[in-house]
């Protein structure tokens, strides 16, 4: 009987030695994985704002044609919704958020938004913005942009998860990943950005945590997938 009580015991001892030496290692592990996502800026844009500015400037860097420095199709207090949103939704993840508006009542070009993004060591860009026709884009830039050299890939990649997200969380039915080179705030960003348009009807037919929420979940697997 002292024998087997002996031998519970030295069990006892050694299980509790592993588990004090296992311990900190899975609390460091944890540690380190939200930490992970600490490190990372995402720079959000709610595209458009009160007021009207008809002033134009180039589409890119050492560009000649010259676009609108606010350009938007859609609801810009719509947008600033959706925006916090999902800024609250990464802080909770975790991430370090950096809005390039809080209030409708701004007067900020795209170059200028973009510059935001471009000084504040930001990993990615992601542009909330309106569009006429329904459904949902998700614009990043073409691999030949003369502008953004060595963002295409990364932008591609964060467009793509982005949409996968969102239309498997939604009930968008038309939806794609388009590229394009006339899109001023892309342009004149140095990290990669992708400018998500969702028509009025279809924002207002879904609920604008479930688009955060997707939107979210696609940065997510874009940083994953890394």
């Amino acid at each position: 009987m002292k024998n087997n009580m002996f031998h519970i015991l030295r069990k006892s001892i050694v299980v509790m030695l592993l588990l004090t030496m296992i311990s900190p290692n899975i609390i460091a592990q944890a540690k380190c994985s939200k930490n992970d996502n600490a490190s990372k800026v995402i720079v959000i844009d709610p595209s458009g704002q009160e007021v009207t500015n008809n002033k134009k400037e180039p589409i890119g860097p050492g560009a000649f044609k010259t676009v609108p420095e606010v350009q938007d199709v859609g609801d810009y207090k719509t947008n600033l919704k959706i925006a916090e949103k999902l800024g609250v939704i990464l802080a909770e993840q975790g991430y370090t958020v950096i809005l390039t508006r809080e209030t409708n009542d701004v007067d900020i070009s795209n170059s200028g938004r973009a510059m935001i993004a471009n000084t504040s060591d930001a990993d990615i860009m992601v542009v909330i913005s309106g569009k006429e026709k329904n459904g949902l884009n998700v614009v990043c830039q073409s691999e030949d942009n003369p502008y953004n050299y060595g963002n295409y890939k990364n932008g591609r990649l964060l467009s793509d998860a982005i949409l996968g997200s969102v239309t498997q969380s939604t009930k968008i039915e038309k939806s794609e990943v388009v590229e394009s080179d006339d899109e001023a705030v892309i342009n004149w960003c140095g990290v990669p950005t992708a400018k998500i348009e969702i028509a009025d009807k279809d924002a207002d037919d879904n609920n604008d945590t479930v688009l955060a929420k997707g939107i979210a979940d696609g940065i997510e697997s874009y940083f994953s997938q890394k």
